[in-house]
């Protein structure tokens, strides 16, 4: 009995480990799932300027980092080369089209390759509902809230306080319409994010052009005094409009 043990546990710790032999994958016969330059530029573009850029960004420079937000952007772009930089060394290791997935069970074993795999899961259900939470309260904000007060008034949730309390039908809207835009297959998806990846541009590209004409060069050399006169709310002008965000 012993032995019969010893030896399933052994297996099993052999399927964890097991590794897939690295072979040239057969060739996609569907054309249509062929994506070129531009499209994959496009999607990678488009993966990057999330709903975050308009939200997260807004919160860490005015409850977080202030004006040390360029050196967090500077360390997320770091960390974004270097993560490509990875996908590039395995992209050439492994022969044909892959994902991290594929990477992990070629190189590190099925049992990494099973947590990678949820993991991806994972991160891809809450990055979609972060972003359709953000695009529902961008919504809400430009009707004056009057989604989430009707939502609220008739739909309410008895729910602790770190979950919403009531149900975000326009959320789950977005999200339904979204994965119909994936059902009808890659060309047309791809299609829909080249038009969303080159609106994101031309909005940021706006705002960066604006913050170089309205910006104040006075709001890098802010001092504690400029700093508690502003949160006093001091009646000297000068010192409020050094202090205001451009």
């Amino acid at each position: 009995m012993s032995r019969m043990l010893h030896q399933y546990v052994r297996q099993f710790s052999q399927k964890l480990v097991h590794r897939r032999p690295l072979e040239v994958g057969a060739e996609s016969e569907s054309p249509e799932a062929h994506l070129n330059t531009l499209d994959l530029v496009a999607l990678g573009v488009g993966r990057t300027l999330g709903a975050g850029v308009y939200i997260l960004v807004g919160a860490v420079a005015k409850v977080r980092a202030g004006p040390a937000t360029v050196i967090c952007f500077l360390m997320a772009g770091l960390s974004c080369v270097l993560s490509g930089l990875c996908y590039a060394e395995f992209g050439a290791r492994v022969p044909g089209s892959s994902s991290a997935y594929l990477y992990s069970y070629i190189t590190m074993g099925q049992l990494c390759a099973f947590i990678t795999g949820w993991n991806l899961i994972l991160s891809l259900v809450i990055g979609t509902a972060c972003i359709a939470q953000g695009w529902s309260s961008a919504l809400d904000s430009l009707t004056g809230n009057h989604i989430s007060q009707g939502l609220q008034g008739t739909l309410s949730l008895h729910v602790p306080y770190f979950l919403p309390t009531y149900a975000d039908f326009v959320a789950l809207g977005l999200v339904l319409l979204l994965t119909g835009v994936l059902v009808l297959g890659a060309r047309e998806s791809t299609l829909v994010n080249k038009v969303f990846t080159v609106i994101n541009i031309l909005v940021l590209s706006f705002i960066i052009l604006s913050g170089f004409i309205k910006g104040d060069l006075h709001n890098w050399e802010l001092t504690e005094q400029d700093y508690k006169l502003n949160a006093s709310g001091s009646t000297d002008i000068y010192s409020l409009e050094r202090c205001s965000w451009p």
